[in-house]
Order: structure tokens, then C-alpha cells, then sequence
């Protein structure tokens, strides 16, 4: 039992020993990024800016209609063309919705220049409107697409090897942006 005693403690102190050191490698936890807007009115002051020294400042050069205030689109767009906290892609439409019958139409969308430029593109059922009909057809297109991809033989079926091969949208990650073949296609903003 002595002989134990000083393997147990000599085992002890090295996996002690690896998991500080391992601990003091490992890369800093990513930070959530800071919500600016604090009093949740859609826009940022010049008080709720500066938490983020890159936005004061910049603050008066981005506020264009010079209220004090930035609202979503005065705000800088991130990395990804993504702008700061605000609303949703959903709230955003609601928004564009002036008649709230459930549908963009190509006047209402005229108030977004982004969204009136691929307004064509978008309305997939060609019947002059934004809506749920349109979402389900570019789904069912994407859907189809997919399914052409990963059915290698053309048989309109998929075996199980082509189905584990596809790794598409309908199974796990797609890996380094790479759908069933060749490079994913950029998606429709």
C-alpha cells in the first residue's frame, strides 16, 4: 500500500500539472457582442455608442439626418453586410407591409431600394407580390436542386450512399462550403 501512495500522488500531480497547462493555452472564450441600443427604442444615442469606441467616433459622420440618434440604416454594416442590432428580416417586411395584407407588392418594396432592386428575382410565382407562395417555391426549388445533386445514377430515387454522400441541408453540416457538388451557392438575400 506504500508502494501506491507515491504512483497515486505522482499520477495525480502530473494530470494536474497537464490540465493547467493545457488550460493555459486555450484560446480566450469568444465575447458576445455588447447590445448598444440598452432602452430597446430601435436606435442608438450618443450615450448608448459609446460602450463601442469604433461607433463614437464615427457617430457624427454616420448620423446623416443628424437627430442625435442612429437609427438601423445609418448603422455600418458588419463583415457578413449584416448591420447592428435592430429588427429582424420578418419585422423588417412587416415593416414594408403598409397595408398589412400579408404581402409585399412592388410599391411597398419601392421603400427599400435593396429589396425593390431584386423584387423581380424574389417574386418566384410572378404574380407581382412578396409572400409566403413565393418563400415555398424558392424552398421547393432549393429542396429539388438538392435532391438532382445527390441522385448521382438519375434514378429518381436516392440510395443510402448517395443520400450519406449528399451531406446537404437535410443532414448535418455541409463541410468548408460544399454541398453535394461543388461549391454552395450564395444564398438569396
Amino acid at each position: 500500500m506504500t508502494l501506491r501512495t507515491p504512483l497515486l500522488l505522482a499520477l495525480l500531480l502530473s494530470t494536474s500539472a497537464t490540465g493547467i497547462a493545457l488550460a493555459a493555452d486555450a484560446p480566450p472564450a469568444p465575447q458576445r457582442p455588447v447590445k448598444l441600443d440598452t432602452n430597446n427604442d430601435g436606435f442608438i444615442d450618443r450615450s448608448e455608442a459609446a460602450a463601442a469606441p469604433h461607433l463614437a467616433e464615427r457617430f457624427d459622420q454616420l448620423d446623416t439626418n443628424k437627430d442625435g440618434k442612429l437609427s438601423r440604416e445609418e448603422r455600418p454594416r458588419g463583415k457578413h453586410g449584416h448591420r447592428g442590432p435592430g429588427r429582424g428580416h420578418a419585422e423588417q417586411l412587416a415593416r414594408l407591409d403598409t397595408n398589412k395584407d400579408g404581402r409585399i407588392s412592388r410599391q411597398e418594396a419601392a421603400a427599400d431600394p435593396r429589396l425593390a432592386g431584386r423584387f423581380d428575382q424574389m417574386d418566384i410565382n410572378k404574380d407581382g407580390f412578396l409572400d409566403k407562395a413565393d418563400r415555398e417555391l424558392r424552398m421547393k426549388q432549393h429542396r429539388d436542386a438538392w435532391f438532382t445533386a445527390a441522385d448521382t445514377n438519375k434514378d429518381g430515387q436516392l440510395s443510402k450512399a448517395e443520400f450519406d454522400a449528399a451531406k446537404g441541408p437535410m443532414r448535418g453540416p455541409r463541410h468548408e462550403g460544399q454541398g453535394p457538388k461543388g461549391p454552395a451557392r450564395p444564398a438569396a438575400r
